[in-house]
């Protein structure tokens, strides 16, 4: 096997979400996902099983909201802040954006 095999093995793995596990319906204990919008056995809504909880307030909140009822809280901001990169200074503890060869407050070389 060579290298250019397993970076296309790699590449053709099928990646798995939370919407493609299965799960057991609290009713009747069929299997559900959550991309389904009824359980195919009882009928029950699959958004009223599966609650995400608010970390600021506690609050149980749908699967697909955007944001908490309670305190306004904003899913998805909270998930752009996560994706976002950010470099910090090892010196001073600037962060940055983008990637820089100087800090530009302690004028520290990074590379």
């Amino acid at each position: 096997m060579g290298l250019l095999d397993a970076i296309g093995e790699a590449l053709s793995r099928k990646k798995t979400t939370l919407a493609d596990k299965d799960y057991k319906c609290p009713s009747c204990g069929a299997k559900v996902t959550l991309n389904m919008e009824r359980c195919p056995s009882c009928g029950v809504r699959i958004k009223s099983m599966f609650r995400k909880k608010c970390p600021k307030c506690s609050e149980l909140c749908e699967l697909d909201a955007k944001i908490c009822p309670q305190c306004n809280y904003n899913f998805e901001a909270e998930l752009a802040r996560a994706k976002k990169q950010v470099w910090r200074c090892p010196i001073c503890g600037y962060e940055m954006e983008t990637l820089y060869t100087r800090c530009p407050v302690c004028n520290t070389r990074f590379m």
